[in-house]
């Protein structure tokens, strides 16, 4: 079965709204469209939404170029999402035991009130016996759909960046073992690839003692601490992917790697930097949930 119909993601980071819309074809993935708008200095800070108004208003434009029936997915900043490992629950406890086990055990894991939240949860891979909890603020989750229902947009989908990064890399054909580091305006979003156990994190870059020298040594510290978390055979070195918001040279000790190989199809012209899109990329080509995203968890 493929869809008659654009699955558009929709990154949104504290500099700019970046939008990819994709279709599956029988042959693969066709890009149909992409979009790009600065945003006003103020209206997302360390992932929070500080002036939704301004938001809705550029997001109006968005909508105003796309067809009428979309599935939307979005990210949530990876600066907001609180997350926990536990064992997974004896096979023998059915739901809803099972969901009420889970939530109890995140309750005592997160330091806000569990009714305050938003939860998902799924095994770190297929064969783990640890689940990866995921949590984001209810009142932050309803500040972002009010703010897309604003501007005439509803989102099928919500998800985290770090995930979004991983979708776009397994879709572009990356495979094994590896680190995904995505530079964005002010941070380096890192995380493991999807053969691996779910870790990810945001390294803030120093903007008031910005330089190339400092860029330079702060990723090369990220780097370390990667290869210091899970190391390849021989503890040689996982291979890290690296994607960037801005134009710039590929760091040492990096590979590069395109979001535009994951499809078969363009709708030219294309993006300048396609790098920017990686998460909106991501969002787009992910599978749809089997429940409504509420009853997902988010």
């Amino acid at each position: 079965m493929y869809s008659q119909y654009w699955q558009v993601g929709l990154d949104i980071q504290m500099e700019a709204i970046r939008a990819l819309a994709v279709m599956r074809r029988r042959n693969g993935w066709q890009l149909r469209y992409w979009w790009h708008q600065i945003l006003p200095s103020g209206v997302l800070r360390e992932g929070i939404l500080h002036q939704p108004d301004i938001l809705s208003e550029q997001l109006k434009l968005l909508r105003n170029q796309l067809p009428q029936h979309i599935s939307l997915r979005i990210a949530l900043p990876a600066q907001r999402i609180l997350q926990h490992t536990i064992h997974v629950p004896d096979r023998r406890l059915r739901e809803p035991e099972r969901d009420g086990f889970i939530k109890a055990s995140a309750s005592r894991l997160f330091p806000v009130n569990s009714q305050a939240l938003a939860l998902d949860y799924c095994r770190e891979t297929v064969a783990s016996s640890e689940l990866l909890i995921t949590a984001a603020r209810q009142s932050e989750v309803q500040q972002w759909q009010a703010c897309l229902e604003q501007a005439g947009l509803s989102s099928q989908v919500i998800d985290i960046a770090p995930c979004a990064l991983r979708y776009m890399a397994t879709a572009a054909g990356l495979s094994g073992p590896y680190w995904l580091v995505h530079r964005l305006a002010n941070e380096w979003l890192w995380v493991s690839s999807s053969d691996m156990p779910f870790h990810s994190g945001v390294v803030a870059i120093d903007t008031e003692r910005r330089t190339q020298e400092n860029d330079i040594s702060s990723l090369s510290a990220l780097l370390a601490q990667l290869n210091m978390r899970c190391a390849g055979d021989g503890g040689a070195p996982l291979p890290v992917y690296y994607s960037s918001v801005v134009k710039e040279p590929l760091p040492i000790n990096t590979q590069s790697w395109s979001p535009l190989t994951a499809f078969a199809h363009y709708q030219p012209p294309l993006p300048a930097l396609p790098a920017a899109f990686t998460l909106a990329g991501g969002l787009a080509v992910r599978a749809a949930d089997s429940l409504p995203a509420a009853s997902a968890g988010y």
